[in-house]
């Protein structure tokens, strides 16, 4: 056992002692595995062993979780990260099933499947208080797989409040009919009458927490005589002891109604009709901005109906009063009165502000854009941000803080099931929650944590006019950058003696044009200079366009350099082509991003003594990838007695390449292009190419080696490729083969109504351009020269010159190609959706600004002749190689 394990070694080695003896087993090497980096190693020793003694054969158990090294870790995480959570499985051993089945485990949690699982069990119930057991054992049993996808990272945030969500309003639904039969039988009903439950707060935003209480409202159809309505109140109270009454498994959710209207001191029960009525004359603000996250669970599809229409006229109207807007901060203030700053809800910057802040926005102007009009927080930034109404930069800031501060008090609440969103304050509980969090103390996590709070604290204010009166110069920026003033104090304020770089914002118009520039046409890589100081002083000084080469940086690190240090140059250097070709597009960014991907592949080689060749592929084998594109590489050996040592280097290459990626670098590599695919080889020697050349290689694969690049070793290596790629003629049958696989590429990649807006695969794209002119060199090889170069507007004068294309057709091409990669640069910039011109016409708008046209129609008007002549030409092209 190792000794730096556990706190307590000597009562560790005792219960280490007394498992060995229950199973029979040896646990030296499963300790060695098991134990490191949980959050609290001796109490999950303690856990699994009396979940051991809890089940029918301890020996067996031992001998599965042991032999499944990933799976006996995480039981044992499971073990030390949540009390509640463990006496759920010692409670009910079976339920270790589920950690032992990886099928289980991935099982998404959805509310049709928790509802046909809990009419199961309930059917074998045998009295109403075993039925309600039933219920609370199948919360037991489907919380066990959100927490394992939580902690182990496979499901996003939102994914597992959207399972709780789920969870919660199924158990709610089947516990409605639990109580109404029993109810009903009691007092003699034959008839249920139509009622509703509409969840409110966070269940109502699909976004629940472990701990959470559930804010619910009953409703019950109109015009109810007083003896039903009373049966109906009396049924909800029934109900509502059933949700949270304390049984041997505890209680399903505490249940708050104090959201119904006029809160504790109002019935719990009300028609339709006077919800409505209250709605219209009586509700406060702050009760229209809860509203805005409701949402039904049980009832009919009228009362649903009635509920949605209700709560879209109340909470999006055609303007939000001043006095509103005043008395909701008034209320979010009387809230916050006294709140700590280990308050990760209440806090400053914390989650209520990023709540508070969509909200807002949402009732602002939810009305003129039905698409805000949504109830989960994050789906309401995502929405805003695609709107206009909240920069690119601002609405990453806001989702990521909220994501953090979530998970944070997530994992507080898991460990006791305890509805904090504090904090805890003793020093081992705090660095229990780093490892929870994948931190490696607690340090760094409150780093990361007072980051994120400083971030939403200045959004926040900035974004709602709420700074206080200033004519500082911090203040000019904000009011003269307009829309882009809030994203451009999330970038200054995140940055050491900020006052500097206002002062210079404001003493310089060429300085803050440059500033505006990026906010404006490059939102997308505002974060990457926020986190550099070094980076916004070239941009703002101006030195960022006299950097010239920077892939020579990479080429003069000493290849003992440190990772963090290799991949902290190749950021800074990645950002500075983007900056530069965003304040003056007059330049090849793709090739000048190869040469700097170049330098890197060319360095980790050398540093891991890489004995193969490594070839590019793809956009990068033509030296025009877009930023943010995967690097497509082959690998290929020579000397066939060199292979088995070259498979291994190339996991290394590999392997490094990933370190590189989580340390920041923006290097994503993709191998699928390798004979065949996924299940390939990594390295190929030339033989072996050759030889699935001659046996089993298709012609797509031919083609994608059309684009090969020699990036490191020999031009043999080339010349094999070159073979495979343009050593079998075209013939008329290969050429319909290829053509079809192209289409079917158009048909499964592209959705209809994007076939004339896909900038790369859409009709007359840059996906036209490439397969005319590599279908032109497979079919006359000799004539084009095929293979000498990769840099496709030479390939097209190629072409021009053997007059397999006339001079207005290659210039058709050329300035064709021109402007649907400055476009595709564009969008990516902008981070619109990849490659694909955007149907909002806010969004069309930016785009069209940011390429230099007055607005979106002459955008499309210019896209549209481009690629209609493009596709013409294409099609014509098909029709000269078929004859």
């Amino acid at each position: 056992m190792n000794p730096h394990l556990f706190r307590n070694q000597e009562a560790a080695s005792r219960a280490q002692e007394r498992i060995e003896e229950l199973t029979g087993t040896s646990l030296d090497p499963f300790f060695d595995y098991a134990f490191v980096g949980n959050a609290a190693p001796d109490l999950a020793l303690t856990n699994l062993e009396r979940w051991l003694r809890a089940t029918s054969n301890p020996a067996l158990q031992m001998e599965q979780i042991a032999g499944i090294p990933q799976v006996g870790r995480l039981l044992v995480q499971l073990f030390g990260a949540s009390q509640p959570i463990a006496d759920t499985l010692i409670q009910n051993p079976e339920l270790a099933s589920l950690v032992l089945d990886p099928g289980e485990v991935r099982r998404p949690v959805k509310n049709s499947t928790i509802k046909a699982e809990g009419q199961k069990l309930l059917a074998a119930a045998t009295s109403y208080l075993h039925a309600l057991d039933r219920l609370r054992f199948l919360r037991q049993r489907w919380n066990l797989p959100i927490v394992m996808n939580d902690l182990s990272g496979k499901w996003t945030q939102e994914v597992v409040w959207r399972a709780l969500s789920d969870l919660a309003d199924a158990l709610i639904e089947l516990t409605v009919d639990v109580v109404w039969n029993e109810f009903a039988s009691q007092k003699g009903i034959a008839t249920r009458p139509d009622f509703m439950i509409v969840g409110f707060g966070k269940l109502g935003g699909r976004e629940l927490n472990y701990s959470s209480d559930v804010d619910l409202v009953y409703v019950v159809e109109d015009g109810l005589d007083e003896r039903s309505d009373r049966e109906c109140t009396r049924f909800f109270e029934a109900f509502g002891r059933a949700v949270s009454d304390r049984m041997g498994r505890g209680s399903l959710y505490r249940v708050d109604l104090r959201l119904r209207p006029y809160g504790g001191a109002g019935p719990i029960l009300r028609s339709m009709r006077a919800f409505e009525a209250y709605y219209q004359l009586y509700a406060e603000p702050w009760e229209v901005q809860a509203l805005l996250r409701s949402q039904p669970i049980v009832g009919s599809e009228s009362l649903k109906e009635r509920w949605e229409a209700m709560r879209v006229q109340h909470c999006f109207r055609p303007k939000l009063s001043e006095m509103s807007f005043e008395h909701m901060l008034a209320m979010k203030a009387r809230i916050e009165t006294g709140a700590s700053e280990d308050d990760l809800k209440r806090g400053e910057g914390g989650i209520r502000d990023v709540e508070f802040l969509a909200q807002i926005l949402q009732l602002l102007h939810g009305f003129e854009r039905p698409e805000l009009q949504v109830n989960a927080t994050c789906d309401a930034i995502r929405a805003l941000r695609d709107a206009g109404l909240l920069e690119i930069s601002v609405a990453d800031a806001l989702l990521n803080g909220y994501e953090f501060l979530r998970k944070l008090e997530h994992r507080t609440q898991l460990v006791g099931d305890q509805q904090t969103h504090t904090i805890p304050s003793s020093e081992s509980a705090r660095e229990a929650l780093a490892v929870l969090m994948g931190g490696s103390n607690w340090a760094e996590v409150s780093g990361t944590l007072e980051a994120h709070r400083r971030t939403i604290q200045t959004l926040y204010r900035s974004t709602l006019s709420l700074e206080p009166p200033s004519t500082g110069e911090r203040n000019f920026v904000l009011q003269n950058l307009g829309p882009l003033g809030p994203a451009a104090i999330h970038w200054f304020d995140g940055l050491p003696e900020s006052e500097a770089f206002y002062h210079e914002l404001v003493q310089s118009d060429e300085c803050l044009g440059r500033v505006q520039t990026i906010l404006a046409d490059a939102p997308r890589i505002v974060s990457t200079f926020k986190s550099s100081v070094s980076l916004t002083e070239l941009l703002m000084s101006g030195e960022i366009a006299e950097v010239s080469a920077p892939e020579e940086r990479i080429q003069r690190l000493p290849l003992t350099c440190l990772p963090q240090q290799l991949a902290e140059i190749y950021l800074h250097s990645y950002a500075v082509l983007l900056g530069q070709w965003i304040l003056a597009p007059n330049f090849n960014l793709g090739a000048k991003l190869s040469d700097l991907l170049d330098a890197v592949i060319d360095h980790c080689c050398a540093r891991l003594e890489i004995q193969f060749d490594v070839i590019g592929l793809g956009s990068y084998g033509s030296k025009e990838p877009c930023p943010g594109s995967d690097i497509d590489l082959l690998f290929l050996v020579g000397d066939p007695a060199s292979h088995l040592a070259a498979e291994k280097q190339a996991q290394q290459l590999l392997a490094f390449l990933g370190q590189l990626k989580r340390l920041g670098a923006p290097i994503e590599v993709d191998l699928r292009l390798r004979p065949e695919g996924g299940k390939g080889l990594l390295v190929r020697t030339f033989d072996g190419l050759r030889a699935y050349d001659f046996d089993g290689m298709q012609m797509w694969e031919r083609f994608a080696l059309g684009h090969s690049r020699l990036v490191r070793g020999s031009q043999e290596a080339l010349d094999v490729l070159m073979h495979c790629a343009y050593g079998l003629p075209l013939t008329p049958e290969r050429l319909i083969e290829l053509i079809k696989m192209k289409r079917r590429v158009e048909t499964e990649r592209v959705k209809p109504q994007h076939v004339h807006r896909q900038v790369k695969l859409g009709s007359g794209g840059l996906n036209d351009i490439e397969w005319l002119v590599h279908l032109h060199e497979m079919r006359y090889p000799t004539a084009s020269k095929a293979g000498k170069s990769t840099d496709m507007d030479e390939r097209i004068r190629r072409l021009c010159g053997a007059r397999l294309l006339n001079a207005f057709e290659a210039d058709l091409l050329l300035e064709g190609r021109r402007f649907l990669l400055e476009l595709r640069s564009r969008i990516y910039f902008l981070g619109l959706d990849e490659d694909l011109l955007p149907e909002n016409p806010d969004k069309l708008d930016r785009l069209a600004r940011s390429c230099g046209f007055e607005d979106g129609n002459l955008l499309l008007a210019k896209h549209q002749s481009v690629v209609e002549p493009v596709r013409r030409l294409y099609i014509e092209g098909l029709d000269r190689l078929k004859s």
